[in-house]
């Protein structure tokens, strides 16, 4: 028997305990850098298959490997763990039980699709070749938990020589798996533009400097970045999303604060927005006698698949779901995703499981999401075969 003839069965006969521990994980989401119990759920099932496991990396972050008996390469898989700020509306039997945090965006089920892999591939070491590095990420939803393990070693010790990625889908059907041919997600910039001015009454507004009155102007002349400095078939979105200022009906307001977002699906064009931001944002306080400071945060490059890993995954991927249900996806979304972090180090791929729910109208990051567990046990399959065709290779 190969390695590959015996996934399915390991698949069929541990899907019913990941799907309870999917409902479990629904019931007590945790947010970014929170995830806690999360973490020790998921070191109890790893070391429970006999694998080393080092938890606490960057903060509430997992690793795992399975070491086959023969060397070879190490292929990472990732998985997210966190929940989102939502207060939960989606009528389940295992909805969550915490007020206002909610796993919106299956990260739950991306966690014990790793899981799966992880014990798929336990029960074959004996037969594997190389290695399979099995992480667990916290603090997607911020963008900041890719950085915060790659800041603590999680690219070492071993080192990966590329990694897949992956995100349930519930505008694809069940059954269907999509991909994006080069960039799959944007890049993503947070800002923080501060201006000052002076106070006075606002019935002498000619005593103070308005900070206000900039702000305005401000949020209007920061729309012709996008309009007029980038090239018009290059995709890109900047949004002031949070303006804080003013302390008074009848005051000038002296401090307000601009807070943002610049998104692109082109690295370079990211640097051009920012370069933007700043020229225009300081010739609208200079203009107004207003000073001005801006803190820009890169929180995340393009997320791009590697044309040659993806055409491998690929291959793999049709032999286990059918040719005609792995599917091109279209435009690339501006969302962001900071799996992109480890595509500065490594060839990554990165899919998307169809998991709608027929006659359910939702989406990610929505109060009624809710995702088809059958795509459990097709991703862990899909991705298990992946492994294992990259592992086997010279």
């Amino acid at each position: 028997m190969t390695v590959k003839s015996d996934i399915d069965g390991i698949v069929q006969r541990i899907t019913p305990t990941l799907v309870s521990l999917r409902r479990a994980l629904h019931q007590k989401p945790e947010l970014a850098f929170e995830e806690h119990e999360t973490a020790r759920e998921i070191q109890k099932y790893l070391t429970g298959l006999g694998l080393p496991v080092r938890a606490g990396i960057g903060r509430t972050g997992v690793a795992a490997l399975v070491t086959g008996v023969r060397p070879g390469r190490v292929i990472g898989v990732r998985a997210d763990i966190d929940a989102l700020p939502v207060t939960e509306q989606s009528g389940v039997s295992f909805a969550s039980t915490i007020q206002g945090r909610m796993h919106a965006c299956g990260h739950d089920a991306h966690t014990v699709i790793a899981l799966g892999v992880a014990h798929v591939l336990s029960e074959l070491r004996d037969r594997l070749r190389g290695s399979a590095k099995l992480i667990f990420q916290p603090a997607e939803e911020t963008l900041a938990g890719a950085a915060a393990m790659i800041a603590d070693g999680v690219l070492e010790d071993p080192r990966m020589d590329l990694m897949l990625g992956y995100h349930n889908w519930p505008p694809l059907d069940t059954g269907l798996i999509g991909y994006h041919t080069g960039a799959v997600m944007a890049s993503s910039d947070a800002f923080d533009i501060v201006l000052k001015g002076t106070a006075a009454h606002a019935a002498h507004p000619h005593n103070g400097v308005d900070a206000l009155v900039g702000a305005a102007q401000l949020v209007s002349a920061l729309q012709t970045v996008i309009s007029r400095e980038i090239a018009p078939a290059i995709p890109a979105v900047l949004t002031i999303g949070q303006i804080e200022g003013g302390t008074a009906r009848n005051v000038i307001a002296d401090r307000v604060v601009l807070r943002g977002t610049a998104r692109t699906l082109d690295n370079a064009a990211s640097k051009r927005v920012e370069e933007a931001v700043r020229r225009i944002s300081e010739g609208v306080a200079r203009t107004l006698r207003l000073t001005c400071e801006i803190t820009w945060t890169r929180q995340t490059p393009v997320l791009r698949n590697d044309a040659v890993l993806l055409g491998k995954v690929l291959d793999s991927i049709r032999a286990v779901a059918g040719a005609d249900n792995v599917v091109e996806l279209g435009a690339a979304s501006m969302g962001s995703e900071d799996f992109a972090w480890y595509g500065e180090h490594m060839p990554l791929a990165h899919l998307k499981f169809g998991s709608k729910i027929d006659g359910l109208d939702t989406a990610i990051h929505r109060s009624n999401y809710a995702c088809n567990e059958q795509m459990i046990p097709l991703a862990i399959r899909a991705v298990t075969h992946a492994v294992v065709d990259l592992l086997e290779e010279e």
